[in-house]
This record gives C-alpha cells, structure tokens and sequence, in this order.
C-alpha cells in the first residue's frame, strides 16, 4: 500500500465517521425529555417541537442543500457548516429559556443539512454499482454509532446536568471540523468543485425520484421513528432512569452498526428495491411487537433486534438515493433525506400526543404506516442493480 493510498483511505474513515454529528444533534435529547421538561415547564407534546425544530429546517434545506453544494463546489461548504453546527449545539447546552433551546435546535438542523449528503455524495461518487451498498453501509455504520452515543451522552446528562450532554456534543462536532479532509483532498471526481454546468434541482423532479423520496419519509414517520416512542417507554411506562434509558437505546444503535456492513453486501446482492422491500417489512413487524414488552429486558432485546432493522431500511433507501440521479448524485441525496427527516418531523408532532394516551396504539399506527412504504418503493422502478 503505497503513501498516497493510505491517505486517501484515512481521509475516507475520516468522512465516514463525519456521520456520527447528525444522529448526535437529533437523538442526544431523548433519554432527557423529563428534565427539559422540568427546566423549562413544558408538556411531553410541547417537548416534541424541541425534535420538530431541528428536523423541519434539516428536512427544509435538505431539498435543495445537495444541489447548492453541487453548484457552488462542496469543498466550500462542508468544513464551515460543521463548525456552526458545533456553534449551535454549544447555544443549545446554554438555552436560558425553551424559545432560546428551540432557536438553537433550529440552527442545528440547518448546518446538519449541508453535512450528511456531502459526505455521503463525496464516497459514493467513484464506487462502481456492485459496491454501493457497502459503501452506504459503512457511512450507515457510523451513523448507527452516533446513535449508539446520543442516548448515553443524553443518559448521563439526564442523570448529571442536561446541559453537559449538549457540551460533549459540541465539543466531538468541533473535534470532527478539525479533522475533517477538505473533500478535495481525495484528488478523485469527488472534490466536486463547482461546475461549469452544474446540477439543477429540477433534475430530480421525477417519478422513481419522488418516489423513493415518499419512501423514505413514510419509513422514518412509520418504523424507522420508534425510538423517540421507546426512550419514552423506558422513562413513562417502565420508570428507567435517564442512564438506563440511555443503555437501552444503545442496544439498538449497537444492532444497527453492526447489522449496516453486512446489509449492505446483502443489498449488492439482491438489489437495492428487493432490499428495501424485506427491510421495512420486517422493521415495520418488529415495532408492531414493541407493545408487548412490558419489562425493561424484554424492551432491551426487542428493541435491539428492531434497531438492526431500522438501519437496513436506512441503507436500502439511501443507497438507491445514491444511483437515483448521476447527474445530480447530492441532490438526490439530499432531496431523499429532507423527506426522511420530514417524516422524523412529522412523527415527533404525531406520536408523542398518541403515546401520552395509548402507547400501544402509538406503535401500531407507526408499524402500519411502514405498508404504506412498502408500496411507494416497488412503485418507484429504482434498483441499484440497473444503475
């Protein structure tokens, strides 16, 4: 392995693990909802606008995030929107009130939209289409970790002081902008720098593009969403602490980085639409069982085997986000992911008031609503295989 290789192989575990800020800056408030309702004497349903304002501006600027870094060059937007990301994070550890708290959480989603696509164009740009799906499942991986951390972080900040789980998160946002390659470092097509005919959004306003988009939000406003309804669980139903709900959820996470790789060569496989369909057919069945478990091992155990399913259903979709629009590759990325975590969005506003009066029934609607997914993806045509 020559000098140059290794490099570029460092630069890329580099923007793989640039994955771990979003599932941070989303899933950290979790196992905490009972003292940020405290702090700032709001109700479980005031609590969800705190997920709401940082998913509907990253769901927002996701639409079109992908195709302004694709026009402007994403070398130059990349490193600046994770240190403002950091920046916000820091303001949401220092919220004096919960309009300030709501303010920072915004400011969040906003810089989380000029990240995750990024980096997730910039890997999957030179992988031939036999190898996408490992790829994307790595990148997943790291994400899954992030969701490993969010819930201790958030735990033992719920256990300790709240606002010490924001600081830890600003400061390993600010540990990864200083890390971070520029994404011209590759010295591969994946510098991207603004071209003389750039990208268009309009590019993406197909049929199989819409689709898939309709896909990813019902999966994440359906099962791919059950964790915000199983933190609560462990907190209101089984009476955990902030730190053992935080453990419980990082069961899932732990099942999800390990289960992203090798669901990735699965996809390469099978192909990314026949992926899908099994992902959030048994994802959608798994949440369908969470009502039953009334225990905190019998919730620790289900909830691990679900967590690798949701983060199947995550490769699936954003792999066949990754081969949507060649010309376009970030766009559709991006524009894939603003309608998932639209759907995140969406879940927080709907379930959380549900939960507070039928738990069971909260899980059920979500479970249902992965069928409705199901369909929207066979209807899209998209397969990685055809790419």
């Amino acid at each position: 392995m020559n000098g140059r290789f290794a490099g570029g192989q460092w630069r890329r575990v580099l923007l793989y693990l640039g994955g771990l800020m979003g599932p941070l800056g989303t899933f950290v408030m979790l196992p905490m909802i009972p003292e940020l309702r405290s702090t700032f004497s709001v109700t479980t349903g005031q609590i969800g606008w705190a997920l709401w304002c940082y998913l509907l501006p990253f769901a927002g600027l996701l639409l079109v995030s992908g195709t302004i870094a694709d026009r402007w060059g994403r070398a130059r937007i990349l490193r600046p929107a994770v240190v403002l990301y950091a920046v916000a994070t820091a303001a949401c550890a220092a919220a004096p009130s919960y309009l300030w708290f709501l303010a920072a959480r915004v400011g969040q989603g906003s810089m989380n939209a000029f990240i995750t696509p990024l980096l997730l164009a910039t890997l999957t740009e030179t992988a031939p289409a036999d190898r996408v799906g490992r790829i994307v499942g790595r990148y997943a991986a790291c994400q899954a970790l992030g969701q490993l951390a969010a819930p201790v972080v958030g735990g033992y900040g719920a256990d300790l002081n709240w606002r010490l789980a924001y600081v830890a998160t600003a400061v390993i946002g600010a540990a990864i902008a200083l890390l971070l390659p520029s994404v011209s470092h590759l010295g591969e097509s994946g510098s991207h720098q603004a071209s003389s005919s750039p990208p268009r959004l309009r590019s993406l306003i197909r049929r199989p593009t819409l689709l898939l988009a309709v896909t990813a939000l019902l999966s994440a406003l359906g099962p791919v969403g059950a964790r915000v309804l199983v933190g609560l669980s462990g907190r209101d139903v089984i009476g955990l602490t902030g730190s053992q709900v935080g453990w419980l959820l990082f069961g899932g996470g732990l099942a999800g980085m390990l289960a992203a790789p090798s669901w990735g060569i699965m996809l390469d496989r099978l192909g990314g639409r026949q992926a899908a369909t099994i992902a959030i057919a048994v994802c959608s069945g798994l949440v369908a069982l969470l009502p039953a478990a009334q225990s905190t091992w019998s919730l620790a155990i289900l909830w691990f085997v679900t967590g690798a399913a949701t983060q199947s259903v995550v490769v699936s979709f954003q792999s066949l986000a990754s081969v949507a629009a060649p010309d376009n590759r970030a766009g559709a990325l991006s524009f894939t992911l603003s309608l998932r975590f639209g759907g995140h969005a969406l879940g927080a506003i709907i379930w959380l008031p549900v939960f507070a009066i039928s738990p069971t029934t909260a899980y059920l609607a979500s479970a249902a609503v992965g069928g409705l997914a199901i369909v929207a993806v066979l209807a899209s045509g998209l397969d990685t295989r055809s790419a």
